[in-house]
C-alpha cells in the first residue's frame, strides 16, 4: 500500500547525497513495490555508463519474479537492448555469477535480485563484492525483497516504494514516482526519505517536495531512497524486446 504523503517527512531535495559507482548498494522493498524497486536499483547500478547492464535473477521463485518490459525500460531512459539476464539455480550461484560480473570494467552495473532469505549474503560475500566494485568502477546493487536488512559491506541501503505520480493536464497521469528512504550510508548521514519523480527530459529521478522533520514519520517499515541519474537514451533502442 503506497503511504500517505501528507505523513511522511520528506528531505529537502538538494540534501540527497549523489550515489558512487564503484560501491556496493543495497535496495530493500516489499513485494508490491518490487517493479519500482527494479527500475530504482537498474537506474543507481547504471548511471552514467553506456555500457551493459546485468540482471542476476535470484533462485527460486522465478515464476513469480516480475518479468522487466522492453517499453517500459526505453521509456525509463535504460535501452532494453543493454540488459543482460541470468538466471541461477540458487543463492551462492547468484551471489557469484555477480561477484564475478561486477568484475568486467566494461559493464555499466550489475544488480542481484533475490527474494525473501539469502543467508549466503554475509559480511565476508558482501566486502568480496565491494572489492570487486571497487577494483572495476562497476555499478553494484543487490535487490532484496520481502527481507530484513543483513550486516553488511554494502555503501547504502535503501527501501523503496511506489508513489502516486502527479496528475497533469486534465487528469492524465503524470511521470513515476517513488518514495525512497536512506537507511544506511556509510560515513554519513541516514534516514532521510526523498520523494522522487522521472525527469524525462533530463533522464533522471529527481527529488521533490519539501523539507520536514524526520521524527513525524509514521511507525513502519522504514523506506529507502536515493535519486539517481539514469544512463543517456540510445537511439534505435528495441522497444518492444522484453528484457
Amino acid at each position: 500500500m503506497v503511504p500517505d504523503l501528507a505523513a511522511v517527512p520528506l528531505a529537502a531535495p538538494g540534501a540527497f547525497p549523489p550515489l558512487a559507482r564503484g560501491q556496493l548498494h543495497e535496495v530493500h522493498c516489499d513485494a508490491a513495490d518490487w517493479a519500482s524497486a527494479l527500475g530504482f536499483a537498474l537506474a543507481m547500478a547504471g548511471a552514467g555508463h553506456p555500457g551493459p547492464l546485468v540482471l542476476v535473477r535470484g533462485p527460486g521463485r522465478g515464476a513469480q519474479l516480475l518479468q522487466p518490459c522492453g517499453a517500459g525500460l526505453a521509456l525509463l531512459g535504460i535501452d532494453p537492448a543493454r540488459l543482460l539476464i541470468l538466471t541461477v539455480d540458487n543463492a551462492r550461484e547468484a551471489l557469484r555469477s555477480a561477484l564475478e560480473a561486477a568484475r568486467g570494467a566494461a559493464l555499466a552495473g550489475v544488480v542481484v535480485e533475490a527474494r525473501g532469505a539469502l543467508p549466503a549474503y554475509d559480511l565476508t560475500v558482501s566486502r568480496r563484492l565491494v572489492l570487486a566494485a571497487e577494483r572495476s568502477g562497476v555499478g553494484l546493487a543487490v535487490l532484496r525483497g520481502d527481507a530484513p536488512p543483513r550486516p553488511s559491506a554494502a555503501h547504502t541501503r535503501w527501501q523503496v516504494r511506489a508513489a502516486p505520480s502527479t496528475a497533469l493536464a486534465a487528469r492524465a497521469p503524470g511521470p513515476p514516482a517513488l518514495l525512497a528512504e536512506l537507511l544506511r550510508r556509510r560515513g554519513g548521514p541516514a534516514g532521510l526519505v526523498w520523494r522522487l519523480e522521472w525527469n524525462d527530459t533530463d533522464g533522471t529521478f529527481q527529488p521533490c517536495g519539501e523539507p520536514a522533520s524526520p521524527t513525524s514519520a509514521p511507525a513502519r517499515t522504514p523506506p529507502s531512497g536515493a535519486v539517481v541519474s539514469l544512463a543517456a537514451r540510445r537511439t534505435g533502442a528495441e522497444r518492444s524486446r522484453a528484457a
